[in-house]
């Protein structure tokens, strides 16, 4: 075990660069309105953001969540996780784009929904977004929590809420610019510990011994971890998780504020493409892939399992470290990796709750006689308030799996999609049809995971009604009424806030 002394020193130093890094920028560049504290005044260099996004979507499942299925599905686990959290970006970019041109002035995407559908369904929708924004904070903070227990022995309930509120303090200080900055910093240390580590554990572990230990999984019945498809890059139970994946991550991210904003913050939409594919399909999607065969596939190799080494699959990736290194240098640095991810992604989350609650809150439900200094300072409170939820929130999830936690995230998450989808580019459908395919989807797959006995398969096709019963719901209900929106409205579109946007 690591000197528990050093972990907190790891804690508390960072949170002093971070928070100093939050005020040097809050000082550089000081918050003159409501766009520039939620979207940095529309003007962030496509470089920053692609390092923003990367680091943003790398969260500590991208790591430990990876690893967890290598160890479920071997092999293909990694892969499959990979490709099934990059479809949805390739659903977000064109709609943001899309976005950005036909109402240009847009801040949230539930500023859109209220256009579109009004605001009862905006309402529902508000919901949905910090939902999941909670959710995803929430799940940084329990894998942040683990690895600092499992490695340094903090208290679980420490190790997890100190990180919360240390992302709570920086975004409330310097809003989006803050977050930005402090990712930046995060993308390098990411990249140059999964850089150093991953080939210091196939050095010392070998791949020939390796190969010979996935061997004995698929072959031996007696092994803790049998799987006769842990070599299969064609696994049926693997295939049906990257699947899962895809819907799994759809909700995270097309109802996640925080990649609205930072993509709202791009100077142009040229530059928004860019740095969405290079963070996302260049810089992201090796991530997972190396976790996944690198933690997860070693830990089925050694032949260690829940009861037998690890009390949970969660922690495999935190065992390779801490076996191979002793509780060193190599432990250490996955640690920083764990707390980056889950600092850069809480960040994100926070900026886009704070966000939604400044723009899309505050002077519609509380003060409509608000100004915007009024509007940025409940913005803070309610961040911090919104931190102290998520801590609290981690410190309750304790010994959860965070890949079955994020799997039943995706029934949950996936049920809006198709109506906001469809409202995006689709004149047909109505509000009464968007919100029917909300509840009868999420009805769906909730029946699917409760109902059906059969674990291998009820958390899969949950995942599938959530996604694709809303979408016929959309699709049937659309073509049988006589309903049609104008979109050229949504040009002349005017927030309750000054925003000045370019010509693109």
């Amino acid at each position: 075990m690591v000197s528990s002394y050093l972990g907190y020193f790891i804690l508390f130093g960072f949170a002093v660069i971070f928070i100093g890094i939050s005020m040097a920028v809050a000082k550089k560049f000081p918050i003159e309105g409501v766009d520039d504290f939620v979207v940095a005044g529309r003007s962030i260099p496509y470089a920053l953001i692609a390092a923003s996004v990367m680091v943003s979507w790398v969260w500590t499942t991208t790591i430990m969540g990876a690893a967890e299925a290598g160890m479920w599905f071997g092999v293909s686990g990694g892969f499959n996780y990979s490709w099934g959290a990059c479809i949805p970006f390739f659903v977000f970019i064109p709609l943001v784009l899309h976005l950005r041109r036909t109402m240009p002035k847009a801040t949230t995407f539930t500023e859109f929904v209220e256009q579109r559908y009004g605001r009862t369904v905006s309402k529902i929708f508000f919901v949905f977004g910090i939902g999941v924004i909670l959710y995803v904070f929430t799940e940084q903070g329990v894998g942040i929590g683990i690895a600092f227990n499992h490695i340094f022995g903090i208290p679980y309930a420490l190790a997890a809420f100190i990180p919360v509120m240390i992302v709570t303090v920086y975004i409330a200080k310097a809003g989006l610019r803050g977050s930005i900055f402090n990712d930046v910093i995060q993308f390098f240390i990411i990249s140059l510990v999964l850089l150093v580590t991953v080939p210091l554990v196939l050095k010392t572990l070998g791949i020939d011994g390796l190969y010979n230990g996935m061997l004995d999984v698929t072959n031996n019945p007696d092994n803790i971890n049998y799987n006769p498809e842990a070599l299969s890059m064609t696994s049926a139970a693997g295939l049906r998780y990257g699947v899962t994946a895809v819907v799994i991550a759809m909700g995270q991210v097309l109802l996640d504020q925080g990649y609205y904003s930072k993509a709202i913050s791009t100077v142009s939409r040229k530059s928004l493409l860019r740095a969405y594919i290079i963070g996302t399909l260049f810089a992201w999607a090796p991530i997972p892939i190396l976790s996944g065969n690198v933690f997860g596939v070693s830990t089925l190799a050694l032949g260690v399992g829940p009861g037998n080494g690890i009390e949970l699959t969660s922690e495999a990736a935190p065992y390779i470290m801490k076996l191979i290194y002793g509780g060193g240098v190599g432990s250490i640095m996955f640690v920083l990796m764990i707390f980056m991810a889950g600092m850069t992604t809480g960040g994100n989350c926070l900026a886009g709750a704070q966000a939604l609650f400044t723009v899309d809150f505050y002077k519609k439900y509380v003060n409509k006689e608000a100004s915007e200094k009024q509007q940025m300072s409940f913005g803070v409170k309610i961040t911090i308030a919104l931190g102290l939820l998520v801590g609290i929130a981690a410190i309750l999830l304790e010994g959860v799996s965070l890949l079955k936690l994020d799997i039943f995230s995706g029934i949950i998450f996936a049920a809006p999609t198709s109506a906001f989808l469809a409202g995006m580019y689709w004149k047909k459908t109505s509000p009464q049809v968007a919100v029917s395919s909300i509840f009868i989807g999420l009805i769906a797959g909730l029946c699917a995971w409760f109902l059906i006995p059969n674990d291998d398969i009820n958390w899969f096709i949950g995942n599938m009604l959530s996604l694709f019963v809303p979408a016929v719901v959309v699709i049937v209900g659309s073509l049988g009424q006589k309903y049609e929106f104008d979109f050229n409205q949504l040009r002349t579109y005017t927030p309750n806030h000054k925003v000045e946007v370019s010509e693109e």
